[in-house]
């Protein structure tokens, strides 16, 4: 209990200190690109009625919930960082969509909900642990997505710095890997598929997104740019949705976004 509340004292101080300058990066043409690319593809699963019950968890500063709410769904937001939370606030008053949406302070792995309390929840901060909770927490029926970190895809960047470890993830003798001080458990698309069809919930689909810009080699002067030719980005955006749903490059993303059914 006492690792677990220095490790929740850590995190909380981490995001707060980041949060006035968490969205500067999806100005930039690579956070602008893979903002595109994840809403996209949450689009095609948004129920169309707009009385449903949405779930942002860890959802921070609200850049999926402010545009959810502008679509007119009703959005409870939760973070376990103050800090990201009221920038949040303030982007949702500034676009008057604040009344859609409730914002609660509070940890993905103990969420301070009823079991079945949302039609549909979507974690997107690389957190299966946080699995079981949400799961909870979604209606028999409703659709869940979360952000997973790809055993492959992280294997093949760790390849240069650290083979062993590298190698290790391919062999299945690691199951969890560090980032900025925290642990993920780490997976491929099957694995992802058995863990939560165990956990109650049929997989739709799994996508692979972030990272997917080194497969296209664009240059980094052009990805840290503020500014950019619209036919190009939509050139990129294009590709890179396509290439989301292929199976032969689901392996080296980033990340994979899982959407499944609560059975």
């Amino acid at each position: 209990m006492e690792d677990r509340a220095r490790e929740i004292e850590s995190i909380i101080k981490r995001w707060d200190e980041h949060a006035e300058r968490y969205d500067e990066w999806y100005k930039t043409f690579h956070g602008a690109v893979e903002h595109y690319v994840d809403w996209e593809l949450l689009k095609g699963h948004l129920p169309q009625d707009k009385d449903v019950k949405i779930l942002d968890a860890a959802g921070g500063t609200g850049r999926i919930t402010l545009h959810l709410a502008k679509m007119g769904y009703s959005v409870t937001l939760c973070d376990i960082s103050p800090g990201m939370l009221n920038v949040a606030r303030r982007k949702l008053l500034k676009a008057r969509v604040l009344d859609k949406v409730k914002i609660c302070e509070c940890d993905v792995r103990e969420l301070r909900f009823a079991d079945e309390s949302f039609d549909f929840v979507l974690c997107w901060d690389g957190m299966a642990e946080a699995a079981k909770e949400l799961i909870r927490v979604t209606k028999k029926g409703g659709t869940v997505s979360i952000f997973l970190v790809n055993r492959y895809g992280v294997a093949i960047r760790k390849f240069s710095e650290d083979a062993i470890s590298a190698l290790a993830l391919l062999r299945s003798k690691l199951s969890h890997v560090s980032d900025e001080g925290e642990k993920y458990k780490a997976f491929n698309v099957e694995e992802a598929t058995e863990f939560f069809k165990k956990e109650g919930v049929k997989v739709i689909e799994i996508y692979a997104v972030c990272g997917m810009l080194d497969l296209l080699s664009i240059p980094k002067e052009i990805q840290e740019s503020r500014s950019w030719d619209t036919k190009f980005f939509d050139q990129v955006t294009e590709m890179l949705l396509r290439l989301s749903k292929e199976p032969s490059v689901k392996g080296l993303s980033k990340h994979l976004v899982l959407y499944g059914k609560r059975i």
